[in-house]
Protein backbone atom coordinates (compact mmCIF):
# COMPACT_ATOMS: atom_id res chain seq x y z
CA UNK A 1 0.00 0.00 0.00
CA UNK A 2 2.79 2.41 0.93
CA UNK A 3 4.61 1.58 -2.32
CA UNK A 4 1.45 2.32 -4.32
CA UNK A 5 1.02 5.72 -2.63
CA UNK A 6 4.65 6.58 -3.25
CA UNK A 7 4.36 5.72 -6.94
CA UNK A 8 1.18 7.77 -7.18
CA UNK A 9 2.91 10.76 -5.54
CA UNK A 10 5.84 10.52 -7.90
CA UNK A 11 3.47 10.29 -10.85
CA UNK A 12 1.58 13.40 -9.74
CA UNK A 13 4.82 15.31 -9.20
CA UNK A 14 6.02 14.38 -12.68
CA UNK A 15 2.69 15.48 -14.15
CA UNK A 16 2.85 18.84 -12.35
CA UNK A 17 6.44 19.57 -13.34
CA UNK A 18 5.73 21.10 -16.80
CA UNK A 19 3.08 23.44 -15.35
CA UNK A 20 5.52 24.52 -12.66
CA UNK A 21 8.22 25.12 -15.26
CA UNK A 22 5.83 27.17 -17.38
CA UNK A 23 4.91 29.24 -14.32
CA UNK A 24 8.60 29.73 -13.52
CA UNK A 25 9.25 30.91 -17.08
CA UNK A 26 6.34 33.38 -16.92
CA UNK A 27 7.64 34.72 -13.63
CA UNK A 28 11.15 35.15 -15.04
CA UNK A 29 9.79 37.02 -18.04
CA UNK A 30 7.69 39.31 -15.83
CA UNK A 31 10.77 39.98 -13.68
CA UNK A 32 12.75 41.15 -16.71
CA UNK A 33 14.83 37.98 -17.08
CA UNK A 34 13.92 36.87 -20.62
CA UNK A 35 17.11 34.83 -21.09
CA UNK A 36 16.29 32.71 -18.04
CA UNK A 37 12.73 32.24 -19.29
CA UNK A 38 13.98 31.25 -22.75
CA UNK A 39 16.33 28.66 -21.24
CA UNK A 40 13.49 27.00 -19.30
CA UNK A 41 11.14 27.00 -22.28
CA UNK A 42 13.74 25.79 -24.79
CA UNK A 43 14.45 22.86 -22.47
CA UNK A 44 10.74 22.06 -22.25
CA UNK A 45 10.39 22.18 -26.03
CA UNK A 46 13.39 19.90 -26.51
CA UNK A 47 12.08 17.42 -23.93
CA UNK A 48 8.54 17.70 -25.35
CA UNK A 49 7.20 18.73 -21.94
CA UNK A 50 3.87 20.47 -21.43
CA UNK A 51 1.53 22.05 -23.96
CA UNK A 52 3.69 22.72 -27.03
CA UNK A 53 1.44 25.55 -28.18
CA UNK A 54 1.68 27.43 -24.88
CA UNK A 55 5.41 26.79 -24.62
CA UNK A 56 6.11 28.12 -28.12
CA UNK A 57 4.05 31.29 -27.62
CA UNK A 58 5.78 32.11 -24.34
CA UNK A 59 9.20 31.22 -25.74
CA UNK A 60 8.60 33.63 -28.64
CA UNK A 61 7.86 36.38 -26.12
CA UNK A 62 11.08 35.60 -24.27
CA UNK A 63 13.10 35.58 -27.49
CA UNK A 64 11.68 38.92 -28.62
CA UNK A 65 12.33 40.39 -25.19
CA UNK A 66 15.93 39.13 -25.49
CA UNK A 67 16.38 40.95 -28.81
CA UNK A 68 16.13 37.79 -30.94
CA UNK A 69 12.95 38.21 -32.99
CA UNK A 70 14.42 36.05 -35.77
CA UNK A 71 14.52 33.12 -33.36
CA UNK A 72 10.90 33.86 -32.43
CA UNK A 73 9.88 33.40 -36.06
CA UNK A 74 11.40 29.92 -36.12
CA UNK A 75 9.73 29.09 -32.82
CA UNK A 76 6.29 30.17 -33.99
CA UNK A 77 6.32 28.77 -37.53
CA UNK A 78 4.90 25.32 -36.61
CA UNK A 79 1.89 26.78 -34.79
CA UNK A 80 1.14 30.03 -36.66
CA UNK A 81 -1.23 28.39 -39.11
CA UNK A 82 -4.89 28.14 -39.91
CA UNK A 83 -7.17 30.04 -37.54
CA UNK A 84 -4.95 30.04 -34.46
CA UNK A 85 -5.49 33.72 -33.63
CA UNK A 86 -3.01 33.84 -30.73
CA UNK A 87 -0.17 32.28 -32.74
CA UNK A 88 -0.93 34.37 -35.84
CA UNK A 89 -0.91 37.53 -33.72
CA UNK A 90 2.38 36.56 -32.11
CA UNK A 91 3.87 35.82 -35.54
CA UNK A 92 2.83 39.29 -36.67
CA UNK A 93 4.54 40.78 -33.61
CA UNK A 94 7.71 38.83 -34.37
CA UNK A 95 7.80 39.99 -38.01
CA UNK A 96 7.31 43.58 -36.89
CA UNK A 97 10.08 43.26 -34.30
CA UNK A 98 12.36 41.93 -37.04
CA UNK A 99 11.45 44.85 -39.27
CA UNK A 100 12.22 47.30 -36.46
CA UNK A 101 15.57 45.60 -35.84
CA UNK A 102 16.54 45.78 -39.49
CA UNK A 103 15.44 49.41 -39.73
CA UNK A 104 17.42 50.34 -36.61
CA UNK A 105 20.49 48.54 -37.95
CA UNK A 106 20.11 50.55 -41.19
CA UNK A 107 19.91 47.36 -43.24
CA UNK A 108 18.35 47.34 -46.69
CA UNK A 109 15.02 49.11 -46.52
CA UNK A 110 13.51 46.42 -48.74
CA UNK A 111 14.31 43.79 -46.11
CA UNK A 112 12.60 45.79 -43.38
CA UNK A 113 9.66 46.52 -45.69
CA UNK A 114 9.22 42.79 -46.35
CA UNK A 115 9.13 42.10 -42.62
CA UNK A 116 6.53 44.82 -42.08
CA UNK A 117 4.39 43.50 -44.92
CA UNK A 118 4.51 40.02 -43.40
CA UNK A 119 3.64 41.48 -40.01
CA UNK A 120 0.56 43.22 -41.40
CA UNK A 121 -0.49 40.05 -43.21
CA UNK A 122 -0.28 37.84 -40.11
CA UNK A 123 -2.00 40.45 -37.94
CA UNK A 124 -4.78 40.73 -40.51
CA UNK A 125 -5.19 36.94 -40.50
CA UNK A 126 -5.34 37.02 -36.70
CA UNK A 127 -8.12 39.58 -36.97
CA UNK A 128 -10.00 37.32 -39.37
CA UNK A 129 -9.61 34.58 -36.77
CA UNK A 130 -11.30 36.76 -34.16
CA UNK A 131 -8.48 38.80 -32.58
CA UNK A 132 -9.70 42.39 -32.95
CA UNK A 133 -6.59 43.87 -31.30
CA UNK A 134 -4.48 42.32 -34.05
CA UNK A 135 -6.71 44.01 -36.62
CA UNK A 136 -6.09 47.37 -34.98
CA UNK A 137 -2.32 46.78 -35.05
CA UNK A 138 -2.49 45.86 -38.71
CA UNK A 139 -4.62 48.91 -39.44
CA UNK A 140 -2.18 51.25 -37.73
CA UNK A 141 0.65 49.77 -39.80
CA UNK A 142 -1.35 50.17 -43.00
CA UNK A 143 -2.13 53.78 -42.09
CA UNK A 144 1.22 55.04 -40.83
CA UNK A 145 3.81 52.73 -42.40
CA UNK A 146 2.22 51.93 -45.74
CA UNK A 147 0.15 55.15 -46.10
CA UNK A 148 -2.90 53.12 -47.08
CA UNK A 149 -5.94 54.63 -45.34
CA UNK A 150 -8.39 52.56 -47.40
CA UNK A 151 -7.01 49.25 -46.11
CA UNK A 152 -6.75 50.70 -42.61
CA UNK A 153 -10.39 51.80 -42.69
CA UNK A 154 -11.43 48.34 -43.92
CA UNK A 155 -9.65 46.76 -40.94
CA UNK A 156 -11.25 49.26 -38.56
CA UNK A 157 -14.73 48.46 -39.90
CA UNK A 158 -13.98 44.75 -39.60
CA UNK A 159 -13.06 45.21 -35.94
CA UNK A 160 -16.08 47.40 -35.21
CA UNK A 161 -18.45 44.99 -36.94
CA UNK A 162 -17.40 42.37 -34.40
CA UNK A 163 -17.24 44.81 -31.48
CA UNK A 164 -18.99 48.17 -32.17
CA UNK A 165 -17.73 49.78 -28.94
CA UNK A 166 -14.15 48.53 -29.19
CA UNK A 167 -12.00 51.47 -28.09
CA UNK A 168 -9.01 50.45 -30.19
CA UNK A 169 -11.19 50.02 -33.26
CA UNK A 170 -12.78 53.43 -32.75
CA UNK A 171 -9.33 54.93 -32.31
CA UNK A 172 -8.13 53.36 -35.56
CA UNK A 173 -11.15 54.58 -37.51
CA UNK A 174 -10.73 58.04 -35.99
CA UNK A 175 -7.07 58.09 -37.02
CA UNK A 176 -8.01 57.12 -40.56
CA UNK A 177 -10.57 59.93 -40.73
CA UNK A 178 -8.00 62.38 -39.33
CA UNK A 179 -5.52 61.52 -42.09
CA UNK A 180 -8.25 61.70 -44.72
CA UNK A 181 -9.39 65.06 -43.30
CA UNK A 182 -5.87 66.41 -43.67
CA UNK A 183 -5.56 65.08 -47.22
CA UNK A 184 -8.93 66.55 -48.22
CA UNK A 185 -7.99 69.91 -46.74
CA UNK A 186 -4.70 69.94 -48.62
CA UNK A 187 -6.60 69.20 -51.82
CA UNK A 188 -8.97 72.11 -51.20
CA UNK A 189 -11.97 69.82 -50.62
CA UNK A 190 -13.20 71.78 -47.63
CA UNK A 191 -16.69 70.29 -47.30
CA UNK A 192 -15.30 66.77 -47.40
CA UNK A 193 -12.59 67.72 -44.91
CA UNK A 194 -15.20 69.14 -42.50
CA UNK A 195 -17.31 65.95 -42.62
CA UNK A 196 -14.27 63.77 -42.05
CA UNK A 197 -13.15 66.04 -39.21
CA UNK A 198 -16.51 65.77 -37.45
CA UNK A 199 -16.52 62.01 -37.94
CA UNK A 200 -13.01 61.75 -36.52
CA UNK A 201 -13.93 63.86 -33.48
CA UNK A 202 -16.92 61.62 -32.76
CA UNK A 203 -14.79 58.48 -33.01
CA UNK A 204 -12.01 59.94 -30.86
CA UNK A 205 -14.44 60.96 -28.13
CA UNK A 206 -16.07 57.51 -28.22
CA UNK A 207 -12.64 55.84 -28.15
CA UNK A 208 -11.57 57.98 -25.21
CA UNK A 209 -14.65 56.91 -23.26
CA UNK A 210 -14.21 53.23 -24.18
CA UNK A 211 -10.54 53.36 -23.17
CA UNK A 212 -11.56 54.92 -19.81
CA UNK A 213 -9.79 58.23 -20.44
CA UNK A 214 -6.38 56.69 -19.83
CA UNK A 215 -4.78 56.61 -23.25
CA UNK A 216 -2.97 59.62 -24.73
CA UNK A 217 -3.66 58.84 -28.41
CA UNK A 218 -7.27 60.13 -28.65
CA UNK A 219 -6.31 63.45 -27.08
CA UNK A 220 -3.32 63.82 -29.41
CA UNK A 221 -5.62 63.57 -32.42
CA UNK A 222 -8.31 65.75 -30.84
CA UNK A 223 -5.81 68.59 -30.36
CA UNK A 224 -5.38 68.71 -34.15
CA UNK A 225 -9.05 68.12 -34.95
CA UNK A 226 -10.38 70.82 -32.61
CA UNK A 227 -7.95 73.35 -34.03
CA UNK A 228 -9.18 72.47 -37.51
CA UNK A 229 -12.75 72.91 -36.26
CA UNK A 230 -12.01 76.44 -35.05
CA UNK A 231 -12.20 75.46 -31.37
CA UNK A 232 -8.74 76.45 -30.12
CA UNK A 233 -9.60 76.28 -26.40
CA UNK A 234 -10.65 72.65 -26.79
CA UNK A 235 -7.49 72.01 -28.80
CA UNK A 236 -5.39 73.40 -25.96
CA UNK A 237 -7.21 71.29 -23.36
CA UNK A 238 -6.69 68.18 -25.48
CA UNK A 239 -2.98 68.92 -25.85
CA UNK A 240 -2.71 69.23 -22.06
CA UNK A 241 -4.62 65.96 -21.54
CA UNK A 242 -2.32 64.21 -24.01
CA UNK A 243 0.74 65.38 -22.10
CA UNK A 244 -0.77 64.41 -18.73
CA UNK A 245 -1.40 60.84 -19.89
CA UNK A 246 2.11 60.21 -21.16
CA UNK A 247 4.61 58.37 -18.91
CA UNK A 248 6.75 61.50 -19.13
CA UNK A 249 4.97 64.85 -19.76
CA UNK A 250 5.53 66.44 -23.16
CA UNK A 251 4.61 70.12 -23.60
CA UNK A 252 5.51 70.26 -27.29
CA UNK A 253 1.91 70.40 -28.56
CA UNK A 254 0.87 72.99 -25.97
CA UNK A 255 3.91 75.08 -26.84
CA UNK A 256 3.35 74.93 -30.60
CA UNK A 257 -0.31 75.84 -30.09
CA UNK A 258 0.65 78.80 -27.89
CA UNK A 259 3.01 80.12 -30.59
CA UNK A 260 0.72 79.46 -33.55
CA UNK A 261 -2.35 80.93 -31.87
CA UNK A 262 -0.33 84.01 -30.88
CA UNK A 263 0.70 84.46 -34.52
CA UNK A 264 -2.95 84.17 -35.52
CA UNK A 265 -3.83 86.86 -32.92
CA UNK A 266 -5.92 84.39 -30.92
CA UNK A 267 -4.59 85.70 -27.64
CA UNK A 268 -6.96 84.04 -25.18
CA UNK A 269 -6.34 80.42 -26.23
CA UNK A 270 -2.63 81.16 -26.63
CA UNK A 271 -2.55 82.48 -23.06
CA UNK A 272 -4.59 79.45 -21.96
CA UNK A 273 -1.90 77.14 -23.35
CA UNK A 274 0.81 79.07 -21.52
CA UNK A 275 -1.17 78.97 -18.27
CA UNK A 276 -1.55 75.18 -18.50
CA UNK A 277 2.19 74.85 -19.05
CA UNK A 278 3.29 76.95 -16.09
CA UNK A 279 0.70 75.30 -13.84
CA UNK A 280 2.40 71.99 -14.56
CA UNK A 281 6.07 72.97 -14.82
CA UNK A 282 7.16 76.53 -15.59
CA UNK A 283 10.76 75.43 -16.14
CA UNK A 284 9.70 73.44 -19.20
CA UNK A 285 8.28 76.57 -20.82
CA UNK A 286 11.54 78.36 -20.10
CA UNK A 287 13.53 75.50 -21.63
CA UNK A 288 11.42 75.36 -24.80
CA UNK A 289 11.72 79.09 -25.43
CA UNK A 290 15.45 79.04 -24.62
CA UNK A 291 15.95 76.35 -27.29
CA UNK A 292 14.59 78.64 -30.04
CA UNK A 293 16.93 80.20 -32.58
CA UNK A 294 15.92 83.65 -31.29
CA UNK A 295 14.68 83.13 -27.70
CA UNK A 296 14.25 86.85 -27.05
CA UNK A 297 11.93 87.34 -30.01
CA UNK A 298 9.84 84.31 -29.07
CA UNK A 299 9.64 85.34 -25.41
CA UNK A 300 8.47 88.83 -26.39
CA UNK A 301 5.96 87.40 -28.84
CA UNK A 302 4.47 85.04 -26.26
CA UNK A 303 4.29 87.81 -23.67
CA UNK A 304 2.02 89.58 -26.15
CA UNK A 305 -0.60 86.86 -25.63
CA UNK A 306 -1.11 87.75 -21.99
CA UNK A 307 -3.37 90.79 -22.40
CA UNK A 308 -6.59 88.84 -21.64
CA UNK A 309 -5.15 87.77 -18.28
CA UNK A 310 -4.64 91.40 -17.24
CA UNK A 311 -7.90 92.94 -18.33
CA UNK A 312 -9.55 95.15 -15.74
CA UNK A 313 -12.17 93.59 -13.56
CA UNK A 314 -15.53 94.99 -14.63
CA UNK A 315 -16.62 97.73 -12.26
CA UNK A 316 -13.35 97.84 -10.34
CA UNK A 317 -9.72 98.83 -10.54
CA UNK A 318 -6.71 96.63 -11.05
CA UNK A 319 -6.14 93.46 -12.96
CA UNK A 320 -8.14 90.27 -12.91
CA UNK A 321 -7.10 88.55 -9.71
CA UNK A 322 -6.25 84.89 -10.24
CA UNK A 323 -5.78 85.32 -13.97
CA UNK A 324 -3.24 88.07 -13.40
CA UNK A 325 -1.35 85.82 -11.00
CA UNK A 326 -1.18 83.22 -13.77
CA UNK A 327 0.14 85.87 -16.14
CA UNK A 328 2.78 86.79 -13.57
CA UNK A 329 3.97 83.17 -13.47
CA UNK A 330 4.21 83.10 -17.26
CA UNK A 331 6.20 86.32 -17.35
CA UNK A 332 8.53 84.95 -14.67
CA UNK A 333 9.17 81.91 -16.86
CA UNK A 334 9.82 84.15 -19.88
CA UNK A 335 12.14 86.41 -17.88
CA UNK A 336 14.16 83.33 -17.00
CA UNK A 337 14.68 82.70 -20.72
CA UNK A 338 16.48 85.98 -21.34
CA UNK A 339 17.42 87.94 -18.20
CA UNK A 340 18.79 90.71 -20.44
CA UNK A 341 15.45 91.60 -22.00
CA UNK A 342 14.24 94.91 -20.56
CA UNK A 343 10.75 94.83 -22.08
CA UNK A 344 9.79 91.57 -20.37
CA UNK A 345 11.25 92.71 -17.05
CA UNK A 346 9.27 95.95 -17.33
CA UNK A 347 6.06 94.03 -18.04
CA UNK A 348 6.81 91.72 -15.14
CA UNK A 349 7.31 94.70 -12.86
CA UNK A 350 3.94 96.14 -13.87
CA UNK A 351 2.13 92.86 -13.19
CA UNK A 352 3.83 92.42 -9.81
CA UNK A 353 2.84 95.98 -8.93
CA UNK A 354 -0.81 95.35 -9.77
CA UNK A 355 -0.71 92.17 -7.69
CA UNK A 356 0.69 94.22 -4.79
CA UNK A 357 4.01 92.34 -4.84
CA UNK A 358 5.77 95.69 -4.57
CA UNK A 359 9.28 94.56 -3.62
CA UNK A 360 9.28 92.02 -6.43
CA UNK A 361 8.01 94.72 -8.74
CA UNK A 362 10.88 97.01 -7.80
CA UNK A 363 13.44 94.25 -8.41
CA UNK A 364 11.99 93.71 -11.89
CA UNK A 365 12.04 97.44 -12.70
CA UNK A 366 15.63 97.69 -11.45
CA UNK A 367 16.63 94.89 -13.84
CA UNK A 368 14.89 96.66 -16.72
CA UNK A 369 16.51 99.96 -15.75
CA UNK A 370 19.98 98.42 -15.62
CA UNK A 371 19.46 97.20 -19.19
CA UNK A 372 17.91 100.41 -20.59
CA UNK A 373 19.00 103.28 -18.32
CA UNK A 374 17.75 105.96 -20.75
CA UNK A 375 14.28 104.56 -21.42
CA UNK A 376 11.79 107.22 -20.23
CA UNK A 377 9.05 104.66 -19.56
CA UNK A 378 11.28 102.44 -17.40
CA UNK A 379 12.62 105.49 -15.55
CA UNK A 380 9.11 106.69 -14.78
CA UNK A 381 7.81 103.23 -13.79
CA UNK A 382 10.71 102.61 -11.41
CA UNK A 383 10.10 105.97 -9.76
CA UNK A 384 6.35 105.24 -9.46
CA UNK A 385 6.90 102.04 -7.46
CA UNK A 386 9.16 103.92 -5.02
CA UNK A 387 6.99 107.02 -4.81
CA UNK A 388 3.43 105.71 -4.65
CA UNK A 389 3.74 102.11 -3.46
CA UNK A 390 6.84 101.62 -1.31
CA UNK A 391 6.84 105.21 0.03
CA UNK A 392 10.58 105.47 0.31
CA UNK A 393 13.69 106.78 -1.48
CA UNK A 394 11.85 109.95 -2.57
CA UNK A 395 15.06 111.67 -3.63
CA UNK A 396 15.84 108.80 -5.99
CA UNK A 397 12.27 108.86 -7.28
CA UNK A 398 12.66 112.58 -8.02
CA UNK A 399 15.91 111.92 -9.86
CA UNK A 400 14.26 109.17 -11.93
CA UNK A 401 11.29 111.39 -12.84
CA UNK A 402 13.65 114.17 -13.93
CA UNK A 403 15.67 111.75 -16.05
CA UNK A 404 12.46 110.42 -17.61
CA UNK A 405 11.38 113.95 -18.55
CA UNK A 406 14.83 114.74 -19.92
CA UNK A 407 15.01 111.53 -21.96
CA UNK A 408 11.50 111.93 -23.41
CA UNK A 409 12.14 115.59 -24.24
CA UNK A 410 15.30 114.63 -26.11
CA UNK A 411 13.47 111.97 -28.08
CA UNK A 412 10.69 114.39 -29.03
CA UNK A 413 13.23 116.88 -30.41
CA UNK A 414 13.55 114.63 -33.46
CA UNK A 415 9.96 113.49 -34.05
CA UNK A 416 10.71 112.45 -37.63
CA UNK A 417 12.79 109.59 -36.21
CA UNK A 418 9.84 108.25 -34.20
CA UNK A 419 6.94 106.18 -35.40
CA UNK A 420 3.50 107.64 -34.69
CA UNK A 421 2.94 105.04 -32.00
CA UNK A 422 6.30 105.70 -30.30
CA UNK A 423 5.77 109.47 -30.52
CA UNK A 424 2.39 109.15 -28.74
CA UNK A 425 3.89 106.87 -26.09
CA UNK A 426 6.80 109.26 -25.49
CA UNK A 427 4.50 112.26 -25.16
CA UNK A 428 2.35 110.30 -22.73
CA UNK A 429 5.25 109.20 -20.51
CA UNK A 430 6.63 112.77 -20.44
CA UNK A 431 3.25 114.03 -19.25
CA UNK A 432 3.01 111.24 -16.64
CA UNK A 433 6.52 111.87 -15.31
CA UNK A 434 5.85 115.62 -15.13
CA UNK A 435 2.62 115.08 -13.15
CA UNK A 436 4.27 112.54 -10.88
CA UNK A 437 7.17 114.90 -10.18
CA UNK A 438 4.69 117.64 -9.28
CA UNK A 439 2.85 115.28 -6.92
CA UNK A 440 6.11 114.36 -5.27
CA UNK A 441 6.93 118.03 -4.72
CA UNK A 442 3.48 118.59 -3.17
CA UNK A 443 3.88 115.60 -0.86
CA UNK A 444 1.20 113.58 -2.63
CA UNK A 445 2.24 109.96 -2.13
CA UNK A 446 -0.99 108.08 -2.78
CA UNK A 447 -1.55 106.52 -6.21
CA UNK A 448 -4.64 107.90 -7.91
CA UNK A 449 -4.49 105.64 -10.97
Amino acid sequence: MMLTNLLLSLSLAAAAAPADKLADAKAALEQGRPAAAAEILSGMLKAKEGDEHAVRLLLADAQMASGRPDAALDTLEPVATGTDAAALHKMGDAFKANGDRLANDKRKSADAQFMYEQAADFLGRACDAGDTSAGVQAGMMELYQFSDPDTARSLAEKVLTKAPKDGEGLLLRGCVATIECWNAGQAGENDKAAKLRDSAIADMLAADTALEGKRPEPQFQLAFLYEQAGQPDKAVDAAAAWSDRLPKPDFSKLYELAKRLRTELQFEPSAHALVLMVQRDASKLTALVAAEQDPTAVALSLSGSLGPLFQQVQGGAGVGGGNAAKGKDILAALCAVDPKNADIWNNYGLVCRDLQAFEESLRAYEKALALTPDDPQVLNDTAVILHYYLHRDYERAQDLYEKSIEASTKMLETPDKLSAELKDATERVKKDATNNLANLAKGVHDWKG
